[in-house]
């Protein structure tokens, strides 16, 4: 049985029933997309948004375009924003797709010491605050489930000898 992610789409247009994303088509050769009109949306400005770096682009074509309703609720026209390392998340959406069943095992790998984690230690939440700390928290968690792990696995006698 293939089961595919479907891309969650926060997109407001889409919701409306007008294109997403989807439909405009990314050059990089030519820095630019391509609309469903078959229009190109040239690059405009870039700005940093919560540290990333979005390249925006638009083109003036939109106001004499036949299928501007379906397109966008902009008096002007459709503004589309990019983030300058997409490409990754887009390699990454296509191994997930390729490779579900492997994607669906290493889910199941690795929710079961973050549950045993949870359950041993009665850790339902971090008791620290701010990144350094809950990172330097959960180290100490993931040392403490990797230790009895050891223990169970080898033996309490084995594991003295391979540390000494």
């Amino acid at each position: 049985m293939t089961v595919y992610i479907e891309k969650a789409n926060t997109s407001a247009n889409t919701a409306l029933g007008l294109f997403g994303k989807e439909p405009f088509v990314y050059d990089p050769k030519e820095d630019c997309y391509r609309c469903p009109a078959g229009e190109k949306l040239r690059y405009h400005f870039d700005r940093e948004e919560l540290g990333r770096k979005i390249r925006y682009y638009w083109t003036t074509a939109c106001n004499t375009c036949q299928i501007k309703a379906q397109c966008t609720r902009s008096k002007e026209y459709r503004r589309i924003s990019h983030w300058v390392h997409e490409d990754i998340l887009e390699r990454m959406e296509k191994r997930v797709k390729a490779n579900w069943e492997l994607m669906k095992q290493r889910k199941q790998i690795v929710e079961h010491p973050f549950g045993t984690i949870k359950f041993w230690n009665d850790q339902r939440h971090f008791l620290t605050r701010g990144l350094e700390k809950v990172k330097a928290e959960f180290s100490l968690s993931a040392l403490a489930y990797n230790i009895k792990r050891a223990i169970n696995l080898v033996g309490v006698a084995k594991l003295v000898a391979a540390v000494a």
